[in-house]
């Protein structure tokens, strides 16, 4: 589940719609980077799983709210596999064991890592694409933009 405090405050920076979605994003990437960094971090303690936030039940989530917005003007956020929408505007994301990782950690550990940093570095540009987006909305509302950046992923591998 996502740290509270973080998503509180991105949930105040919620104007509209739109707002929610790309803090939706931004909170998304959060984890995603987490697990990744889990992933990098614990990949030599003996019986370590990798696990994995599935991205693409995220953007399928996304794309129907996006299109219930389009169609409608309102914003239906509906639970998935993996993504639950909690009270609140808070939700949360159900890993799964990654056995392409798992794999590669026994057989070709180099595309593990690789393969974990090509995930983080997506993950960072997902994240400043959100952000960016959201300071960009925030700018020509008249909003102060400093919350959005300081929300941002920081790569720390």
């Amino acid at each position: 589940m996502i740290d509270n405090n973080r998503q509180m405050d991105l949930l105040s920076l919620i104007r509209d719609n739109i707002d929610e979605i790309l803090v939706k994003v931004i909170q998304f990437t959060y984890v995603h980077h987490s697990f990744i960094s889990n992933n990098i971090k614990n990949c030599r303690v003996a019986g370590f799983v990798p696990r994995y936030i599935d991205v693409e039940d995220f953007a399928k989530v996304i794309s129907v709210a996006l299109t219930e917005h389009q169609d409608s003007k309102r914003l239906a956020l509906c639970d998935s596999r993996t993504v639950s929408f909690l009270p609140g505007g808070n939700f949360a994301l159900e890993s799964q064991i990654d056995t392409q990782a798992a794999s590669l950690i026994e057989n070709d550990f180099d595309a593990y890592v690789k393969l974990q940093k090509d995930r983080l570095k997506e993950n960072v540009i997902n994240n400043r694409t959100a952000c960016a987006l959201l300071e960009h909305k925030l700018y020509n509302s008249g909003e102060p933009m400093n919350q959005s950046r300081d929300n941002t992923v920081k790569n720390k591998v």
